[in-house]
């Protein structure tokens, strides 16, 4: 399945740095655009915050990557 891989990068109290990764559907996000509004509203959950440490997102340095399937 095609899908949108958007890492944020993010960065510690003690300044270490790090990246938190979204992943979404194409089927559900057929438009870049909209996996990255997705994102960027994730990123401020209480759920992205707990998983992160509390580290800080940097949510203007998105990058993104186009998958056409899942690897493992």
């Amino acid at each position: 399945m095609a899908h949108w891989e958007i890492r944020i990068p993010t960065v510690t109290a003690d300044q270490r740095d790090g990246v938190q990764v979204f992943t979404y559907s194409a089927e559900r996000y057929p438009l870049q655009l909209l996996a990255k509004r997705q994102a960027r509203a994730d990123v401020a959950s209480a759920d992205a915050i707990r998983h992160r440490r509390g580290a800080t997102a940097k949510p203007d340095a998105i990058s993104v990557v186009w998958h056409e399937t899942y690897e493992f």
